[in-house]
């Protein structure tokens, strides 16, 4: 069984970090210090750690949603010294589903590619590619709140591949799941292409 404290880091091209630092806002003491990491490109590459170690904080300043010092690569070439150069590019799927209860899951998908995707002609296909990845396109009409644990975490995945991320970041997305939906989430991590 996968332990629920692990994070997961999807790439599709390389991102890395170098001499990355992060400071609470409140009191400016140094929560991250110096962390460089390279995440491989096609791999599905994992942060552990106990709680409170700052594996969190470590994915939310890759994402550059915390002001930070160092660098954060995407590629070999692009860099961002404060996060945003990557921002937009990076997916995030929550522990917790973010979606909408009363919305159909085929909904929920679509508001998700209409939020982040200008080329509308593209809609129609990725929606039936993202179902199928997923495995839920048998519950496309099915109401979010009805769906399973498992289930609730494959629409987190996909509400993320809906944009085409290049990079993926799964917070603690198998945690307090049955071994069986564990497998699933990983093996349909495994099977995300760029």
């Amino acid at each position: 069984m996968i332990p629920g404290w692990l994070h997961y880091l999807y790439a599709t091209h390389m991102i890395s970090c170098n001499s990355l630092s992060v400071r609470a806002d409140s009191t400016g003491e140094l929560i991250l210090k110096d962390i460089s990491a390279t995440f491989q490109q096609g791999k599905l590459n994992a942060i552990v750690g106990p709680s409170g170690c700052g594996k969190t904080t470590l994915m939310r300043a890759l994402l550059g949603l915390v002001k930070t010092e160092g660098e954060v690569r995407l590629g070999a070439k692009e860099k961002s010294t404060d996060g945003q150069g990557v921002a937009g590019r990076i997916g995030l799927v929550p522990q917790f589903s973010v979606s909408h209860p009363k919305l159909m899951v085929e909904e929920a998908l679509g508001y998700a590619f209409d939020l982040t995707v200008c080329e509308r002609s593209e809609k129609a296909q990725r929606l039936e590619s993202v179902l199928t990845l997923i495995g839920l396109a048998e519950h496309r009409d099915k109401l979010v709140g009805s769906l399973s644990g498992g289930q609730l975490r494959r629409l987190g995945l996909g509400l993320e591949l809906m944009s085409d991320p290049d990079c993926l970041i799964c917070d603690e997305v198998t945690s307090g799941l049955d071994p069986l939906s564990e497998d699933q989430i990983l093996s349909l991590l495994l099977s995300v292409k760029s």
